[in-house]
């Protein structure tokens, strides 16, 4: 029953389901090609060259491993969160916590298989141009070559049915034990039931940041370290989400009612009400900012850039990106019966537009501002290791915060299309 339960819901609601799998498809693909990296550096004959490439294979996979656990974790709680009205019914009609818990975990399972081939496929062509680049600049071993073999869709595999189904569960542990009346009070009107705990937790995270940070202070070479402190920071902010998001929106509801009338305000009020859904979508924003930050200003005090820095530097600050494009997605996809609502009430076109685009401007203020945060809370301690900030030129300021309010624009927009189409007499609800 819940298999087929499972299987109805995918191809019920394919806008959540498919953001879950383009995000683990990403994971897939990104993990992939550092493990088939590492692994085709550890099959080199020894030499200086081996060395440096396996060292970096692993940092390299750590990294990506601990991001991907991150990402899919938070995308998957989006999911379940999203389908809170579904859950409700099902424990109001007699569903059992065990029999929803079985169900998540079979949508999750039914999403992550097809994601692993796809992203095996995808990180193998990305491995083949990072092996290509590092051989054009005379980084890999004389003679070595990619070699592919079943650790890195292992390792692939490990990554996203583990995190895919433990972030289900763990998003659905609530919706599980919910009283129905309760559920279903709150998918008509979503809270967060511990602000004061998440909070708690997020000031932990922060704390190990920076014990993490004043530890890499005293090593060999902070900036290898540089990563793994982001990372840190980045679970604070994951954690403490919901009140950045409240905290923005209040911050900007009066410059956005001046400029935005009654859509700039509805925008401030819609988004302090749903902080916990904007969550998600602010953390790869903070880390596409923090990381590009960061690494724009080591690479500023650097005489001669190298290939490697500038790949590292792409690579993630795509794939955070590509995952903040994709929650976006996700996020104005589910709010189609909202916009229905509103275009049957009268609002024009060009009104849900304005609203829309006020909502990007909390969400790319929140996310610069978090990563703008945990670029500082790295620089500042390690200084030179990690390079100084204030070297940056304005053009890069200029061209981040461009790119963030750019990919919040675009992401958040592109599904109002078919919600936006010209109308005869009231729109039905979908």
């Amino acid at each position: 029953m819940t298999t087929g339960l499972a299987r109805s819901a995918v191809r019920a609601r394919p806008a959540v389901f498919g953001g879950v799998f383009a995000a683990l498809t990403l994971s897939a693909t990104v993990v992939t090609a550092s493990v088939t990296v590492f692994q085709s550096a550890s099959a080199a004959p020894p030499s200086p060259a081996r060395s440096l490439l396996t060292e970096m294979g692993i940092l390299f996979t750590l990294v990506t491993v601990y991001l991907s656990v991150f990402v899919i974790a938070q995308v998957m709680a989006l999911a379940v969160a999203q389908r809170t009205p579904e859950t409700a019914l099902l424990r109001a009609v007699g569903a059992t916590p065990a029999q929803v818990r079985r169900m998540v975990a079979a949508e999750t399972l039914l999403t992550a298989l097809p994601a692993l081939p796809a992203g095996w496929l995808l990180g193998r062509v990305l491995a083949g141009i990072w092996w290509q680049g590092m051989a054009d600049h005379g980084m890999t071993p004389a003679g070595a070559e990619v070699t592919t073999g079943v650790l890195p869709p292992l390792v692939a595999a490990g990554v996203l049915v583990v995190t895919s189904q433990l972030g289900g569960l763990l998003a659905a542990r609530r919706a599980a034990r919910s009283r129905p009346a309760l559920l279903l009070g709150e998918a008509r009107t979503p809270r967060d039931r511990a602000p004061v705990v998440r909070l708690l937790l997020a000031g932990t995270a922060a704390a190990g940041g920076c014990a993490l940070t004043f530890a890499a202070k005293t090593s060999d070479n902070p900036g290898e370290k540089v990563p793994l402190i982001l990372i840190a920071y980045l679970v604070a902010v994951g954690l403490a989400g919901p009140a950045l998001g409240r905290c923005t929106a209040t911050l900007l509801a009066g410059p956005l009612r001046l400029v935005g009338g009654g859509m700039g305000e509805l925008a401030a009020t819609n988004s302090r009400g749903r902080s916990h859904r904007l969550s998600p979508a602010i953390t790869p924003v903070a880390l596409m900012v923090a990381f590009s930050l960061v690494k724009f200003a080591h690479l500023a005090t650097q005489p001669r850039i190298a290939w490697i820095d500038v790949f590292g530097t792409a690579l993630y600050g795509v794939f955070a990106a590509l995952v903040a494009a994709n929650t976006l997605v996700m996020l104005t996809a589910e709010r189609r019966r909202e916009i229905a609502l509103l275009r049957a009430v009268g609002a024009q076109a060009g009104q849900i537009l304005r609203l829309v685009l006020a909502e990007c401007c909390i969400v790319a203020t929140a996310g610069f501002g978090a990563g703008l945060a945990m670029a500082l809370a790295v620089s500042l301690p390690l200084g030179s290791a990690a390079g100084s900030l204030g070297a940056l030129p304005p053009a890069a300021w200029a061209g981040t915060a461009a790119a963030v309010l750019t990919l919040v624009t675009l992401a958040s927009t592109a599904p109002l299309a078919l919600s936006l189409r010209p109308i005869e007499g009231r729109p039905q609800l979908p």
